[in-house]
């Protein structure tokens, strides 16, 4: 637990020099719309009949607090489980770091973020990183043509990076997959920021991406890749995006990027997640 105490005290510190507030919210929330039901989602149903779901994603949360409240700016840190089902039925508990800032305003709020997750993990739980940066505009631009009832199969598939599958799935669905197909391809052969011209991508959408880099390349035993395969919750994304791996004890344990609050307003966050090994022994 050493590790932990660590990275939560050194994530807290820097969180609130930063000028974070911490944001609470219960664990549970009451379930309002029947569409927020999903394969993961842990719902259940009080004495009184009242619909109420376990977290399962701050973000959102955060998300529906700053429209609801018309808040002219939030800029939070939260600490906390959320609950989803595996893929096997069972429910997983994963203890959350995070930050949040909306609305975006700059490529400096992504850099806060960063340094802030990027410094608190390099002090106390590893000291060699992988950070792959992505985009969401470049993966959405080759899904636009695919209709939406396959979209959740489809990102699943990219996510997997398995080319054989996507070519059956193709197949099957009569769908053009070919500029997605590129992009898992290249994921495996064009990581490197020097290859970025190569994907032939938006004068702003690079500039921002190289900007990325250039911030992420000052931190020692921080290696920095280029992966615009990347599909986590792609819908929920409007820009750059972030993944990091301990390169010592392999495992995926951050992640983040820009996303859209609503139609006039972008955010940006990132969250550092513990599985039950982690923070049970």
């Amino acid at each position: 637990m050493k590790r932990i105490d660590k990275l939560v005290r050194s994530f807290v510190d820097q969180a609130m020099a930063e000028g974070f507030e911490l944001f609470l919210s219960p664990e549970t929330e009451v379930l309002r719309d029947l569409s927020q039901i999903n394969d993961n989602v842990v719902f259940f149903q009080a004495k009184n009949g009242q619909l109420f779901k376990l977290r399962d994603d701050y973000t959102t949360t955060i998300v529906e607090f700053f429209n609801k409240n018309a808040s002219d700016s939030l800029r939070v840190w939260y600490s906390g489980f959320v609950y989803r089902y595996d893929q096997t039925g069972q429910i997983q508990n994963t203890f959350q770091l995070g930050l949040e800032i909306v609305p975006y305003n700059s490529p400096q709020d992504s850099f806060v973020v960063l340094r802030v997750m990027l410094e608190s993990i390099l002090r106390s739980l590893t000291d060699e990183l992988l950070v792959e940066i992505g985009d969401s505009r470049v993966i959405e631009k080759c899904v636009q043509h695919v209709p939406k009832k396959f979209r959740k199969k489809l990102f699943e598939l990219i996510d997997r990076k398995d080319v054989s599958e996507l070519e059956f799935f193709a197949s099957l669905n009569d769908l053009d997959l070919s500029d997605v197909l590129k992009l898992v391809e290249a994921s495996f052969t064009k990581r490197s920021v020097n290859q970025l011209k190569e994907f032939e991508l938006d004068p702003s959408i690079e500039r921002e991406i190289v900007e990325l880099v250039d911030f992420l390349s000052g931190f020692s035993g921080v290696t920095v890749e280029i992966d615009f395969s990347l599909a986590r919750t792609v819908e929920e994304y409007d820009g750059p995006t972030f993944i990091f791996f301990d390169l010592k004890d392999p495992a995926l344990i951050a992640a983040g990027g820009r996303y859209r609050v609503n139609e006039r307003t972008l955010g940006v966050g990132g969250t550092i997640f513990l599985e039950e090994k982690a923070w049970s022994r």
